[in-house]
């Protein structure tokens, strides 16, 4: 929602017209000073505590009027991303600009806005530093969640969406566009699916021998393509059969997914509550984020610790990293399941798929220092070394 929050900050700043109150209002709002936030048709209030005082402060709205909600939904019924938020309980991003709402401004104008406190300056309907407090809560409240500014313009998110679905009821409401990066969200494109009028299947001729993916074409944007549909049913078969033959396999499980989701694009906005969820730090989960992305499910566990293989099994890698080295110098040691070359501070481990998985020495997280995953994991340890060692050699001055 950050263009509705820059929206909200450049109004309330204008309706404060440079009153020093508003930079008060920030200082009394970093400290902690404004409680819950209520929002009630054509009011915003809070109780804000300064100098052990406590005041209760509000910023008044006009409530928009039927023809104003109508024109809203009418607008937003048009656009199909604006309508799959809306489905999906979600107030949409196009809200905040009139140009994509019918020209109906959720936030509303400087002139619009109005000041209440119960101290004398908030008495006499002016800005206070109380009420100054509240317009910066209220910004960071938007942040979360729009649908406290609507509701202080007299119309809850559930009313808007109501009226939306309304509109939309057996209709097309047209393809989801992409994000920049190409993808959409799964909530988004279900909540239009599922307005949609019903189809009829294809009429598919089945060669039960060669895959069905081959022959077609790729779907409508933004479903996914001809080659993801093979991808996933590949990878589906490859887990069935490693199930069947006892073979090592990808660890996917909780948290291997939640690092997955985290490695994403927008994954990264997760990570305090991955954090408070996983019981992990969030440089953890950071490290776990690298080793996904070098190795899958596997390469994110490996980075907490090395998978338990049995002794005889570190014996014979130590082994095959000795005879890969030119000059023997430094000592190969076997600790916690991994095998270390401090010497060129480098390390790799086994990992649950079987694999080996290389790791460079950091110093730059701490004095301590720290592990860090590196590209190139192999089914061989002398090929898994040899990576940790190019990956050693393209930062060599962070030991």
């Amino acid at each position: 929602m950050a263009p509705l929050v820059a929206a909200w900050k450049q109004a309330f700043h204008l309706a404060t017209d440079g009153s020093a109150f508003y930079g008060k209002g920030l200082n009394l709002h970093r400290n902690g000073a404004a409680a819950q936030i209520h929002a009630h048709p054509g009011r915003l209030a809070a109780a804000i505590t300064a100098k052990n005082t406590t005041h209760q402060a509000a910023l008044l709205l006009p409530e928009l009027t039927d023809t104003q909600r109508n024109t809203l939904a009418d607008r937003l019924a048009g656009n199909p991303q604006a309508v799959a938020d809306l489905l999906a309980n979600r107030v949409p991003a196009a809200v905040a600009d009139p140009g994509h709402a019918g020209g109906i401004a959720i936030v509303p104008g400087a002139e619009e806005i109005t000041f209440s406190c119960s101290c004398p300056t908030g008495r006499a309907g002016r800005v206070c530093d109380h009420s100054a407090a509240l317009g910066h809560a209220v910004a960071d409240r938007l942040a979360v969640t729009a649908s406290t500014l609507l509701s202080a313009r007299g119309m809850s998110a559930r009313t808007l969406a109501a009226l939306v679905r309304d509109l939309v009821a057996d209709t097309d409401p047209g393809s989801l566009p992409a994000d920049p990066d190409g993808t959409v969200r799964a909530d988004q494109l279900y909540s239009l699916s599922t307005h949609r009028p019903p189809q009829s299947p294809p009429d598919l001729d089945i060669d039960p021998v060669a895959p069905v993916t081959t022959t077609l074409d790729d779907p409508p944007i933004p479903g996914p393509r001809a080659q993801d549909l093979a991808w996933m049913a590949q990878d589906a078969a490859d887990r069935a059969r490693a199930l069947l033959s006892a073979a090592p396999c990808q660890p996917h499980d909780d948290l291997a997914d939640t690092v997955r989701i985290l490695a994403t694009p927008h994954g990264i906005d997760r990570l305090p509550a991955a954090a408070d969820a996983t019981g992990l730090t969030e440089a953890a989960l950071r490290a776990m984020m690298i080793g996904y992305r070098h190795g899958g499910p596997a390469g994110a566990h490996a980075t907490l610790g090395a998978a338990p293989v049995p002794p005889s099994t570190l014996e014979q890698a130590r082994e095959a990293i000795r005879a890969t080295r030119a000059v023997a110098l430094g000592i190969i040691d076997i600790d916690a399941g991994a095998i270390t070359d401090s010497t060129t501070g480098v390390q790799i481990r086994p990992g649950h798929d079987g694999r080996w998985f290389p790791f460079t020495f950091d110093r730059a997280g701490g004095r301590t220092g720290e592990w860090r995953p590196a590209p190139g994991p192999s089914d061989e340890p002398g090929e898994a070394y040899r990576a940790a060692r190019r990956a050693r050699a393209a930062r060599p001055f962070r030991r």
